[in-house]
């Protein structure tokens, strides 16, 4: 498996949000393979047409990259088409209580009201080998065995994957471009 050190992101020139911006997060458990995989189709990094290769899915920035520090860090994956910000998150199991903390501070600051941030759970995407592989990757640090299972899982999971993202977008239609 060769790793690219230029990774695959979208236009990231301008990922600050202002208010009336759409975002879009898409969030799972770890942050680190499902929720990567839709923001890379949502940004044409990935293939919506067929399943890729483990060497495209590896040239994705961020693609098992993250660590538990990154947890709850919501990291800008690019910008699409329409002018809509693109994240990750990695949420463990508290997305509840993080969504909530997000949305207040954010309106509080005055930089965010209802409907201007979406929040897509890729989690009933990710399969057993999914989340074995991370697994086994993280928690046992047995990356020789774990990261062979999260591909396979990922490459098995992509229609899935690929059907979530549109249906994101297909929700987004109708709003305005950049928001």
């Amino acid at each position: 498996m060769s790793r690219s050190t230029t990774w695959r992101t979208g236009p990231t020139s301008s990922c600050a949000t202002r208010r009336g911006d759409l975002l879009v997060i898409y969030h799972c458990h770890g942050g680190a393979h499902a929720s990567v995989v839709c923001a890379a189709v949502h940004l044409g990094l990935l293939p919506a047409d067929r399943v890729p290769t483990a060497d495209e899915l590896w040239a994705v920035r961020w693609f098992g990259r993250e660590e538990p520090a990154d947890h709850g860090r919501i990291r800008c994956m690019g910008v699409d088409s329409r002018g809509t910000k693109v994240c990750v998150l990695g949420r463990r199991n508290v997305f509840r209580v993080l969504r909530r903390a997000v949305e207040v501070v954010a309106r509080e600051m005055g930089v965010w009201a209802p409907g201007e941030v979406l929040f897509v759970d890729t989690l009933p995407c990710a399969n057993w080998y999914m989340r074995v592989g991370a697994l086994l990757s993280r928690a046992a640090g047995l990356r020789r065995l774990g990261r062979p299972l999260v591909v396979h899982g990922t490459r098995k999971a992509y229609p899935e994957l690929v059907a979530l993202v549109r249906r994101t977008l297909a929700g987004m239609e109708g709003r305005p471009e950049g928001g």
